[in-house]
C-alpha cells in the first residue's frame, strides 16, 4: 500500500511539473512563426504563434506578432484582442500600444488613437511625433 502511494505521487509530480510553461518550446514556436511570418505565410506563422502561447502563456510577444499576422489577414477585432493581451501581459510594452492606436486610427477614432500613440511615446517608442502631433 506504501509503495503505491509513493508511485501515485511521483505520478503526479511528474504531471504537475509537464504542465507548466515551457519557454524554450515557446521560444522556439515563436521563432518559427516569426520565419513565417516575414515570408508572408501568415496562415502559418498564426499557427506557431498560438502553439507559443500555449506553452507559455505569458509570451507577450507572440501575442503581439499574432496580432500583426492577424492584421495581415485582415482581421482586424483578432488583432487588436492580441495586442491588447500583450500590453495586459507586459504593461510597458511601446510597440503593443501603438499596434491598438493604429487600429484605433484605421478606425477613425481619433481619441482613442491618441490615447495609445501617447502610452506608446510614454514607454518609449521613437519617432512619434508624426503620430501625436495632432493630439490634444
Amino acid at each position: 500500500m506504501r509503495r503505491f502511494f509513493h508511485i501515485a505521487s511521483l505520478f503526479a509530480l511528474t504531471l504537475l511539473v509537464g504542465c507548466g510553461p515551457d519557454p524554450e518550446k515557446s521560444r522556439a514556436y515563436f521563432n518559427e512563426g516569426l520565419d513565417y511570418h516575414y515570408a508572408c505565410q501568415y496562415e502559418e506563422a498564426i499557427e506557431q504563434f498560438q502553439k507559443a502561447i500555449k506553452t507559455d502563456g505569458g509570451n507577450f510577444e507572440a501575442y503581439y506578432y499574432l496580432g500583426c499576422s492577424y492584421m495581415n489577414l485582415s482581421q482586424k477585432e483578432d488583432a487588436l484582442n492580441c495586442w491588447m493581451k500583450s500590453v495586459e501581459i507586459k504593461p510597458d510594452f511601446a510597440d503593443g500600444y501603438f499596434n491598438i492606436g493604429l487600429y484605433h486610427r484605421l478606425n477613425n477614432d481619433r481619441d482613442m488613437a491618441c490615447y495609445y500613440f501617447k502610452l506608446a511615446e510614454k514607454f518609449g517608442r521613437n519617432s512619434m511625433q508624426d503620430y501625436t502631433k495632432f493630439c490634444d
